[in-house]
């Protein structure tokens, strides 16, 4: 009875709490993340990762993205019957995880996610992340850092500080820093090679440290933008496809700038004297365009070989288009996509030339975020450099997660994640 009534005093407290979040929200016009808050907070952890994880697709996977999982599967190392394990998984289940920004080591709230996430996965499934690499290593997430609560590495020259994740090479310095690493988190980590991957191997080594730290083998890290270059690569060849009709039909494409103008379709890697930087690639009416390059929209093969060549990268908005509203993936996105996902929804709607696709019917407001409230700092390399075990308990509240980062749902970016 004590125990009872001592949880019946924190869910009233936690109540209170959450409502003025949500009141806070609703006045500040983030009704969509106010209600997924609203609707939410009073579930378990277990109980609303079941319901984050139950959905039924409409419309079979187009066989180019299945091809293109396969593809990125076989790049970071998983073959045979695991492979098609993989791949019969996400055809059927269709759900992905795509808050994580891809980087080697994750920070609290990104642990806390895939924590939730995972928590009623079965062995039998698997929990598939798609890490978006369409960032600069000086995002905030710090993509190029060994993570920790106090004592951070830095893996990449300050050269390439604004340099684009997508398609990054190992540099020299990243060896001799990981010799610098406690051996405890060095056994985890894949070899480093000069020059090689640098997003294979941090995926793996993502993969490896919350494998052991969640203790599932299910778990699997792509990189979600590696997957849509592929599978642009194979549909821009077909004249009948949507995504051709949207950059090579100038009716469709005019539509499309109509409801998107200026809008970003790719990141296009430059020099800036010895400095790495990137540039947006805006689609307009004859060609793609950013400050100092230009992709005329006369010719497909043009676009198709700059993507197979890694000279541009899906933005945020094509990687959507290809998951959510043509294949109907379930997207798993934290405060930012719960905002602005509807959004994509609400206007590729109103092309006619989407109708078939019934994009209305795709769920897109999937809430995964969150910190552990009995610790606040809790990085995956720090547990595993003290040999720490993560102890959640799985009926622990969603609201619970949310209160600890309070001030980041009310005054966080509304960018991507």
């Amino acid at each position: 009875m004590v125990w009872q009534y001592h949880k019946k005093m924190i869910t009233q407290e936690l109540k209170t709490e959450i409502s003025d979040i949500v009141k806070i929200l609703k006045k500040e016009k983030k009704e969509r993340l106010a209600q997924c808050i609203e609707k939410n907070w009073e579930k378990t952890a277990l109980a609303y990762s079941k319901e984050l994880n139950s959905w039924k697709p409409q419309r079979p996977i187009e066989k180019e993205l299945l091809l293109a999982f396969d593809k990125e599967l076989e790049r970071l190392g998983t073959i045979g019957d695991q492979k098609l394990k993989i791949l019969a998984s996400l055809q059927e289940r269709r759900v992905l995880q795509t808050a994580p920004h891809l980087g080697v080591t994750e920070g609290p709230r990104m642990l806390c996610i895939n924590w939730l996430g995972s928590l009623a996965v079965s062995e039998k499934e698997f929990y598939v992340v798609g890490m978006f690499s369409g960032i600069p290593f000086s995002n905030h997430s710090r993509p190029g850092r060994i993570n920790r609560k106090n004592d951070g590495v830095n893996l990449f020259p300050s050269t390439m500080q604004d340099a684009l994740v997508y398609k990054s090479k190992i540099p020299d310095k990243l060896p001799e820093k990981l010799n610098t690493l406690p051996e405890k988190l060095l056994k985890f980590l894949p070899q480093a090679v000069v020059g090689a991957s640098y997003t294979q191997w941090a995926l793996q080594t993502c993969q490896h440290l919350e494998r052991k730290i969640l203790n599932k083998n299910n778990l699997i890290y792509l990189d979600i933008n590696e997957i849509v270059a592929e599978y642009l690569v194979q549909v821009l060849k077909n004249r009948l496809h949507i995504f051709h009709k949207i950059f090579f039909h100038p009716e469709i494409r005019q539509q499309f700038i109509k409801v998107f103008p200026k809008e970003i379709m790719f990141y296009a890697p430059v020099m800036n004297g010895k400095y790495e930087d990137i540039e947006n690639m805006i689609l307009l009416e004859e060609s793609l365009k950013s400050k100092s390059r230009e992709i005329l929209l006369d010719n497909p093969e043009i676009l198709i070989q700059e993507i197979k060549e890694g000279r541009i990268c899906p933005s945020l908005i094509l990687t959507f288009i290809v998951l959510s509203f043509l294949n109907q993936f379930k997207c798993f996105g934290s405060f930012a996509q719960v905002e602005y996902l509807p959004i994509y929804q609400e206007k590729l709607a109103k092309l006619e030339f989407l109708k078939i696709f019934k994009i209305e019917t795709v769920a897109t407001s999937n809430l995964t975020t969150g910190i552990f409230p009995n610790d606040l700092n809790i990085f995956p390399a720090d547990l595993i450099i003290y040999g720490e075990k993560l102890k959640q308990k799985e009926e622990i509240l969603f609201g619970e997660l949310l209160l600890p980062m309070k001030d980041k749902l009310i005054h966080g970016r509304q960018n991507k994640k």
